[in-house]
């Protein structure tokens, strides 16, 4: 899943649009335990319920349109990790 911003728009409304872009699961998500953050190639969010579990990776890409473009990745996470600690 994709959401297409301007560059100056702020992470409330950015928090905004990735809750309404999940839908349903989008209700499981808390504010609280989620978090963004400054990587090397820019921001990131991770997305988790109220238990901390996680339930998506969001990642902001430059878009040809002079904004950014948030993806949304939320695969199965569990199997990923699973594999990772084998």
């Amino acid at each position: 899943m994709h959401i297409d911003i301007c560059q100056d728009e702020g992470l409330d409304q950015v928090w905004k649009m990735i809750i309404k872009k999940m839908g349903k699961e989008g209700k499981e998500i808390c504010s609280n335990s989620s978090s963004f953050y400054k990587t090397q190639d820019g921001m990131e969010c991770s997305l988790r319920k109220f238990n901390g579990d996680l339930v998506a990776i969001c990642y902001r890409e430059k878009n040809r349109n002079n904004g950014y473009r948030w993806t949304i990745q939320k695969e199965s996470l569990d199997k990923t990790i699973k594999d990772y600690f084998r």
